[in-house]
């Protein structure tokens, strides 16, 4: 398809991007070139961990074990945030990333990556790689956030692993509500939110009032896992959610595309 005829894949249509400000800018992008409208709305605001010193401390450590796993992206922008000047990668540690987009940013500072899931990017997958599953004895540091789940430490402990854990950042929610979108969405121009995690779900009810609830409750949604999906039925979102095939802000497009594809032949 030329690309002339792309340009206006999304016309008009008005998203809601919820990731925190300084991740959401690409998806934006790709969202606005392809003629929709992207409106900003962080639900999680990522500061520093609570204690530093500690996650430093760790990191000093790092040398002395076998693997690293990073769960997110947040993790390696935490990790060079936290760590000193002169800080190289030690070259015996192996590095496995849960996510192409945590991958490619360890790749941007000249971090190897070893190990990836090659199907859905989650911790479940990334325990069913071989590499997860012979870790007798070895020692493995998962670079995190604050909190969490903690699948893959109790995991690779069970499997005879000794799991170090470093929190290299921390979420919150943000202190305000939904107001301003309520009300472009009363309007009849909010089509959709994306979601990219249970916790932005939730933080994203959390967030809106009861009477700003009602009117979220009745809004589409598109998210990159089933976990999130089954969330969103808990929580009473009257939707079926759209579920990314990729885990990326290419396959959350791609998913929006469908979706606006769909809407004329659904008469929305």
């Amino acid at each position: 398809m030329p690309a002339a005829s792309t340009s206006k894949r999304l016309d008009q249509l008005r998203v809601v991007v919820t990731r925190p400000a300084h991740q959401a800018e690409h998806l934006c992008h790709l969202i606005e070139q392809a003629g929709g409208t992207a409106i900003r709305l962080p639900v999680i605001e990522i500061t520093a961990p609570d204690d530093i010193q500690a996650a430093q401390d760790k990191l000093s450590q790092l040398e002395n074990f076998n693997t690293a796993i990073f769960t997110s992206a947040n993790a390696v922008e935490g990790l060079f945030k936290l760590a000193p000047p002169l800080f190289s990668w030690p070259p015996n540690t192996q590095v496995a990333a849960i996510g192409k987009r945590t991958a490619s940013i360890l790749r941007a500072h000249a971090i190897p990556v070893n190990i990836i899931p090659n199907q859905e990017f989650n911790s479940e997958v990334l325990l069913q790689s071989d590499a997860m599953n012979s870790v007798s004895g070895k020692k493995i540091m998962i670079f995190k956030g604050t909190g969490g789940r903690t699948l893959l430490s109790e995991t690779l402990t069970e499997r005879g692993a000794y799991i170090e854990t470093i929190d290299l950042y921390q979420r919150k929610r943000p202190n305000k509500g939904l107001r301003n979108i309520q009300q472009a969405g009363k309007s009849g121009s909010i089509d959709l939110f994306v979601v990219t995690s249970n916790e932005g779900l939730q933080n994203l009810f959390e967030m809106a009032t009861t009477n700003e609830q009602e009117w979220l409750l009745t809004t589409p949604l598109v998210v990159i896992s089933e976990r999130t999906a089954q969330l969103a039925k808990t929580l009473g979102f009257s939707h079926n959610s759209v579920v990314a095939h990729e885990a990326s802000d290419e396959g959350l497009l791609n998913s929006l595309e469908q979706w606006y594809a769909g809407r004329f032949r659904r008469g929305i």
